[in-house]
């Protein structure tokens, strides 16, 4: 997975801490498929969606909270040629990035 683009950002009321998104990409590098996740104060959430726009889809939720069990939802649904965007809370995201990347 490759970090495509990251924007620190003040979340706004009812909006998450952090929201990661994983693009899925083909040879030719189109976008086939994305995944979203979105990080709360109590829960995160993961959204699939593919690229017959559709709509996206809650595959997973998860009560565990924590930087480590994002990270651990992310590298569970991304592979190596996957473009990572990061958008949220700096210091969560930094820990965030800091965990995928060493």
């Amino acid at each position: 997975m490759r970090l495509k683009n990251y924007e620190w950002s003040r979340h706004g009321l009812t909006e998450p801490l952090l929201t990661a998104i994983v693009y899925k990409k083909v040879e030719d590098g189109k976008n086939i498929a994305a995944y979203r996740f979105l990080y709360y104060a109590n829960k995160v959430i993961t959204i699939f969606e593919d690229n017959s726009y559709r709509g996206g889809e809650v595959i997973e939720e998860t009560n565990e909270a924590t930087i480590e069990g994002l990270a651990k939802e992310i590298s569970k649904f991304s592979e190596d040629n996957d473009d990572l965007i990061v958008i949220g809370e700096e210091k969560i995201g930094l820990k965030l990035l800091e965990m995928l990347f060493n």
